[in-house]
């Protein structure tokens, strides 16, 4: 059965072994319809040495950037400076860039 769904996955482009999970979430104001996003999509592939892949949620407002990891889990993270920037060159202005990564704060308030 196994074999069936890896055939199925080559033939059709379905990846089992590899989800989408995001490691960078970018809030663009302006981002309104499929067709706003290709832009913004064509600037963070110029970065394809660091960026897996992109998404976009257009309610809201959002793109999620999935970059490349290394054998050691280092995520090779672009700087804001120039998430902003191809932001800006697709002509949309940047509200924030919040990291996704799994690492635990450096201190933990109690409630």
């Amino acid at each position: 059965m196994k074999r069936i769904i890896t055939l199925a996955g080559f033939l059709f482009g379905i990846s089992t072994l590899n989800a989408f999970e995001p490691d960078m979430e970018v809030k663009i104001n302006g981002l309104v319809c499929p067709s706003c996003a290709i832009g913004i999509k064509i600037n963070f592939k110029k970065y394809h040495l660091q960026v897996n892949e992109v998404k976009f949620n257009i309610n809201k407002q959002v793109a999620l950037v999935d970059f490349f990891k290394n054998k050691n889990g280092r995520i090779y993270w672009l700087k804001n400076k120039e998430v902003i920037k191809l932001v800006k060159d697709a002509g949309y202005e940047v509200t924030y860039i919040k990291r996704l990564d799994n690492s635990k704060p450096n201190r933990y308030n109690k409630p």
